[in-house]
């Protein structure tokens, strides 16, 4: 989505020129011959009878034209990756529905970012270890009630009261570290995924300059030097 805010200044332009917006803010005054799928061509506004330039398409803004239209080109447009939004699916990342081996994230996210992803894995292991063990004691738990309940007329002691303390107390401690290493893990995970998203995919804001034709009966045929906000998200 894409926030555009135009600014009229008073300065009038009796012969306006395209102006060519780059991705990095840099501006070319320009007349634009041709426009390809993934081409534009164009002559320096200063030297209309020399040479013609190209430029790659996936590297332009916008384009301001002379008589006031605008052309506004994928803000993502050239960047394979920047489409692409990265998940986390299990204990693993998932990028453009293909999961990153250890060596894609350590190239993604250099050492300090590899080592997180490797400690959070680990963090995930144990969670799905403590998960076993909180299961296997719950089903014991079961067992021993059952027990404890069956013998409950028998005068002589009943051994499953002391088997049920037993196995209450390693689900009382297994499910707390279940939840704590399993969301830590996951948590830490999610958060690289959200950090390589916002970087490919965040919020930018741009100001560029822009030819605007005044509309005005006093003002018709004139053109004023302005400038564009735009907001993507």
């Amino acid at each position: 989505m894409t926030l555009i805010v135009s600014v009229l200044c008073c300065v009038k332009l009796s012969n306006a020129q395209d102006v060519i917006v780059m991705k990095d803010n840099k501006t070319i005054l320009s007349k634009v011959t041709k426009v390809s799928q993934t081409e534009i061509e164009y002559k320096k506004w200063s030297d209309q009878d020399g040479p013609t330039y190209i430029i790659n398409k996936s590297e332009v803004s916008n384009i301001n034209y002379e008589n006031g239209e605008r052309d506004i080109f994928d803000s993502q447009t050239g960047h394979p990756d920047a489409a692409k939004t990265m998940m986390r699916v299990g204990r693993n990342l998932m990028l453009d529905n293909k999961f990153l081996t250890d060596e894609e994230v350590r190239s993604m996210f250099g050492e300090k970012g590899y080592a997180t992803y490797i400690s959070a894995r680990r963090q995930m292991d144990a969670g799905s270890f403590f998960t076993v063990i909180f299961m296997a004691s719950l089903c014991w738990d079961f067992i021993c009630v059952y027990g404890v309940l069956s013998n409950a007329v028998i005068s002589e002691p009943n051994p499953w009261g002391l088997r049920l303390l037993i196995g209450g107390l390693v689900t009382d401690i297994s499910l707390p570290l279940m939840c704590v290493f399993g969301g830590i893990g996951k948590g830490r995970l999610s958060w690289l995924a959200d950090e390589y998203n916002e970087q490919h995919q965040g919020y930018s804001l741009n100001l560029s300059p822009s030819v605007i034709r005044c509309s005005t009966p006093q003002s018709q045929n004139n053109y004023g030097l302005g400038f564009t906000l735009s907001l993507n998200f």
